[in-house]
């Protein structure tokens, strides 16, 4: 993985297959920003058509990110994984996420890159979102192996809160994956997709992006209310969203697992 700058955007699609208990599928095109948090301050300044937690065609609010007293969200991200030993003051964190259109945004999953000064990955945070306004952050190790966690947290009411997710990213070259699986009793139910081609980030890009995702982040928005009318027209249980936990970080097995070996020593 090769990252000469501090800032990217990633053109490409979102896809949902849904195997069970019926078939569905779905395939959107989307963008999304790739950001070192350190330097929003300099994109800000280095382009017209996007700005920090002001109104622009397209924007970034920490208040989309982070609870009060929104601070930039890398304080949280630093802290999170300054816990489990998987920062040190060399690295540097990114966020994926969609950005505000013309004031508006919902991202379903932002994800947080912890990555070193050699390029190489150390941990992700997989951020999930429901239209309910609730937030569950997933923390995990990187390694050649796919993450798994136990799902905790309501996101489609067509699905129960059981199971696992398995995490499978890669950032390689020019382009970049991510795929979660869930899984229940070790059948594979759903796989949703990100993938994207890099491109870089400038004014003429994010106008570029404005015409051929138009009004994307309502769409995103529009599409979920969507798809959820198509799941309940065939017919598939709808689960009513449960009181919120107020535990709201949750963490891989690999990590867990370390923390036991780590308890056992001491």
């Amino acid at each position: 993985m090769v990252l000469l700058k501090n800032y990217y955007i990633y053109k490409g699609f979102v896809s949902h297959y849904r195997f069970y208990p019926k078939i569905h599928k779905f395939k959107y095109r989307i963008f999304s920003l790739f950001i070192n948090l350190e330097e929003l301050e300099n994109l800000d300044k280095d382009t017209i058509l996007f700005s920090i937690n002001k109104f622009n065609l397209f924007s970034f609010y920490f208040k989309d990110h982070t609870e009060k007293p929104f601070n930039n969200p890398i304080i949280w991200a630093k802290n999170i994984l300054s816990n489990k030993n998987l920062y040190n003051k060399n690295d540097r964190i990114f966020i994926l996420c969609y950005p505000r259109i013309l004031g508006y945004v919902f991202n379903p999953l932002t994800t947080y890159f912890c990555i070193d000064q050699n390029n190489n990955i150390k941990a992700i945070i997989y951020e999930v979102h429901n239209t309910f306004g609730d937030r569950h952050s997933y923390i995990t190790k990187y390694s050649n192996l796919n993450e798994k966690v136990d799902k905790l947290f309501h996101v489609s009411p067509f699905f129960p809160i059981e199971g696992e997710y398995e995490f499978d990213t890669k950032i390689k070259n020019k382009s970049i994956k991510i795929e979660i699986k869930y899984y229940k009793d070790k059948t594979n139910l759903l796989n949703a997709v990100f993938c994207g081609q890099q491109s870089q980030f400038n004014d003429q890009n994010l106008l570029s992006c404005f015409f051929l995702y138009p009004l994307m982040t309502l769409k995103v928005i529009y599409s979920i209310h969507l798809q959820a009318l198509y799941l309940w027209i065939k017919g598939i249980k709808f689960f009513n969203r449960p009181t919120p936990s107020k535990e709201i970080i949750s963490f891989s097995k690999t990590l867990i697992k370390d923390n036991e070996k780590d308890d056992k020593k001491n």
